[in-house]
């Protein structure tokens, strides 16, 4: 059996540099923000790396980096492993 590591879901707002996640899920509060989200390619199952907080709040995924909002940043749920 393995064992060892938890999974957590917390606002992306919560992560820490260095920190990797899994998008769990866009908030569709407002659907212009989820639709730029969508079209940065940040859906659910995208795995991220926060790679800066400041002074713009920077996400690294499979395709590169990319700046958010700060609607953005509201707007997306991670999945966090801890081991």
């Amino acid at each position: 059996m393995f064992t060892g590591f938890t999974i957590s879901g917390a606002s992306l707002s919560l992560l820490h540099v260095g920190e990797r996640g899994v998008v769990a899920r866009v908030r569709d509060n407002d659907p212009l923000v989820a639709d730029q989200i969508r079209r940065l390619g940040l859906s659910p199952g995208t795995s991220i790396t926060l790679e800066q907080r400041f002074p713009r709040f920077v996400v690294r995924t499979r395709k590169g980096t990319t700046a958010l909002t700060q609607a953005m940043i509201q707007a997306i749920y991670v999945r966090t492993r801890t081991y």
